[in-house]
């Protein structure tokens, strides 16, 4: 057919089946395709069609009429004046008409979509990616094909799935996989999978934030939206996600409207294409939780869980399923060295066997894969001290129960070490320059020898108990406990058994918000600064003022549950009085059994002031007379006996000397050839300021003790 022929036959359709104007999809919800029929078209509707999927019903029936009686009319006309009207000729106009009104096909419409053969072809792709879960992954696919075998529910999700697992187990690598699957297969327009962590979004301010994640996945090409974190998310937030669930939208409670593809709140009037409401029709909602399944309704509630039609539960690696993912993992290893670093890797079978022993049971797969990622960075570290990259052949064996890569005379261990030395000797140095505090310090070092313990056991596949490192400090101010908190999170970093090692140093005015609703959010946010290092919490039993103190008991709930929820990479401390944390600790069923190292920071003695107050001048570039050092410890001894707890502590001793200084200076200037680094007896005040406390029956350090060991 020629080109002038095809255009006109072209344009014929267009015009017997949409009359004269040739519309285009609007991107604007306001606007309507209008729809002109043939008036000789005898059964067909002569009222304008208003609703845009039935003009799309419309011209697709029109179209495919029209496309038989081009076929007939082709086979009437071949003998006298062919038309030429090839099947090409025929899909390429379809495919234009598809193009300009956005028809497009759908799998669940077509009359050959076997959804039994491509799902079962899946299960077999699926089950030789994801090691060790067969059972599970049945289980997803007869999630995912559920909707092509019970229809889907116009204006709803196409189903709500909820998958549950361990770490490493491999939920999301298996939903990964089941979307890029059925791209492939063409069921699916997109292999994206959208994911939404609910932890993240932690007060109402964010809502905006929120809205605009939630809408930018719902329009997503992909079919599949994960929501994770949930478990600490906001209960707003939860709502709207419930409702998506159990009505297939959320309502919104504001005006919004598209600008250039974003959500924006409209503090307008009405708009045209203001964005009401968000569906969830067309997607697949998938919730990811570590925890059991039965623990998911304590964060949506029965209604949403009468909406989940699928749980599919994963099991933790076991020994066979973890000799897979370490063969995979090894055949992984070859290919990005071969790929990227440029040389030839052989590794022996005893690597593996190496990697069964060693790596970490309690992370799974992950546990796995995080090993050989080591092995490949230190494989690049060797690369560059070698200046290879030439396809050299590099051989990785065990030697002496270390990994190890070897070309030519030259070694490499390919072992990571977590722990570092230098700041574990630097931590034992500062440790051992604070005056006092034995027990303390001493406690402080046993637990490098406990954790590395417990990692030992872990890598060899033996039971580990899981032993909490949470602490409460006790005592006076003044006695270092907050020296020994910041040194205790570097330390903790030091040996692994932290990632970061920050300090977050916070109180009651940190944690609890002045208006309903913002108390847990805002708690959220500090715990959220202190995972990977340690969160101190000073006079901690100011968060408790009794039960009706809604906002404080809010705050305790609040950490108590994300304290379980990070109790691998998390160290709370709470710092306070002996007699006040034991009525704290009544506060909550679940703080006594999570705070069960008590380390109690005793008074300083009169000659560790002493010392202490040495230090300090030292410090500022002085020196104590040795005439003045015997009278400073005679005063210490007398305030501490007198009353320890309003003197201060660590806190007198450098207020003590920093007075000294002061009085020094004016002392100097009646004495210009003096020592100006000199603090004499005579700079010293050694007036007794403090008054005996009150005797008070209330908890003391053994009262808390016992409570503890209840």
């Amino acid at each position: 057919m020629s080109n002038d022929r095809k255009r006109d036959e072209k344009n014929r359709l267009w015009n017997e089946v949409l009359g004269s104007k040739r519309a285009y999809e609007s991107t604007d919800a306001s606007d309507h395709i209008s729809l002109t029929i043939d008036a000789n078209e005898k059964n067909a509707d002569k009222s304008a069609l208003k609703s845009s999927n039935d003009a799309m019903a419309e011209l697709n029936r029109i179209l495919q009429k029209q496309k038989k009686d081009i076929e007939e009319l082709t086979k009437q006309t071949e003998e006298i004046r062919p038309l030429g009207v090839s099947e090409m000729d025929l899909d390429k106009m379809e495919a234009d008409l598809q193009k300009d009104y956005g028809v497009k096909e759908k799998p669940e419409d077509r009359q050959d979509f076997d959804s039994k053969k491509i799902f079962d072809d899946i299960y077999n792709t699926i089950t030789s990616k994801i090691m060790g879960q067969k059972d599970a992954m049945r289980q997803m696919i007869t999630a995912f094909r559920r909707p092509y075998v019970m229809g889907i529910e116009e204006g709803h999700a196409k189903n709500v799935i909820l998958v549950s697992g361990p770490q490493g187990s491999g939920r999301h690598a298996a939903v990964t996989e089941m979307a890029r699957s059925l791209y492939e297969k063409k069921v699916f327009d997109s292999p994206e999978v959208a994911t939404i962590d609910l932890s993240r979004y932690t007060s109402g301010a964010q809502e905006s934030i929120f809205l605009q994640d939630l809408y930018q996945a719902l329009k997503s090409k992909g079919s599949v939206i994960c929501f994770e974190g949930f478990e600490t998310g906001f209960p707003a937030f939860l709502r709207m996600v419930n409702s998506l669930v159990t009505t297939g939208k959320v309502v919104l409670n504001k005006r919004y409207v598209l600008t250039k593809g974003i959500l924006v709140e409209n503090q307008t009037g009405l708009v045209e294409n203001a964005v009401n409401s968000l569906s969830a029709e067309g997607k697949y909602l998938i919730f990811m939780t570590k925890n059991k399944p039965e623990k998911v309704q304590d964060s949506f509630g029965a209604d949403f869980m009468y909406h989940v039609l699928d749980v599919v539960v994963l099991k933790p690696l076991d020994e066979e399923a973890s000799r897979q993912v370490i063969a995979k993992q090894k055949d992984e290893l070859v290919r990005k060295a071969g790929e990227h670093l440029k040389i030839k890797v052989t590794v022996d079978e005893k690597l593996n066997e190496w990697v069964e022993t060693n790596y970490n049971k309690d992370e799974g797969a992950d546990g796995i894969t995080s090993l050989f990622y080591d092995f490949y960075i230190s494989l690049s570290q060797f690369v560059l001290n070698e200046n290879l990259g030439a396809q050299e052949e590099i051989s990785v064996i065990v030697d002496n129960n270390v990994p190890t890569a070897i070309y030519q005379d030259h070694k490499l261990a390919l072992v990571r070490e977590k722990t570092s030395q230098e700041e574990i000797d630097a931590v034992n140095k500062e440790l051992d320059q604070i005056v006092g505090l034995e027990e303390v310090k001493k406690y402080v070092r046993s637990l490098q020898s406990h954790i590395a313990m417990n990692e030992k056991r872990r890598a060899q596949g033996m039971k580990v108990a899981s032993v909490s490192k949470h602490m409460i400090f006790t005592g006076n101010p003044g006695t270092g406990k907050t020296t020994i908190a910041r040194l205790l999170s570097r330390y903790m970093k030091a040996i692994g058994a932290l990632s970061e090692g920050q300090l977050v140093e916070v109180t009651r005015a940190d944690l609890v918000a002045q208006y309903v609703g913002q108390t847990a959010p805002l708690t959220m946010n500090v715990i959220k600064s202190a995972i990977g290092g340690v969160l101190f919490i000073d006079e901690a039993y100011s968060l408790y003022r009794g039960k009706d103190d809604s906002f404080g008991l809010e705050a305790i709930d609040t950490l108590v549950k994300a304290m379980e929820d990070n109790r691998d990479n998390l160290i709370v401390i709470l710092a306070g009085y002996s007699k006040e944390m034991s009525v704290f600790l009544e506060s909550n069923s679940g703080l006594k059994s999570r705070f069960p190292n008590l380390i109690n920071f005793p008074d300083y003695t009169g000659e560790e002031l002493q010392k202490i107050a040495i230090l300090q001048a030292k410090g500022k570039g002085y020196v104590v007379d040795e005439e003045a050092k015997a009278p400073l410890k005679e005063y210490f001894d007398k305030v501490q006996s007198i009353n320890s707890a309003e003197a201060g502590n660590g806190r007198l001793a450098r207020n003590t000397i920093e007075e000294a200084i002061l009085k020094q200076s004016q002392r100097l200037v009646k004495e210009p050839d003096g020592d100006i680094s000199l603090l004499k007896k005579e700079d010293f005040d050694f007036t007794i300021k403090v008054k005996a406390p009150e005797k008070k029956t209330e908890p003391g350090l053994d009262d808390l003790k016992k409570m503890l060991n209840q």
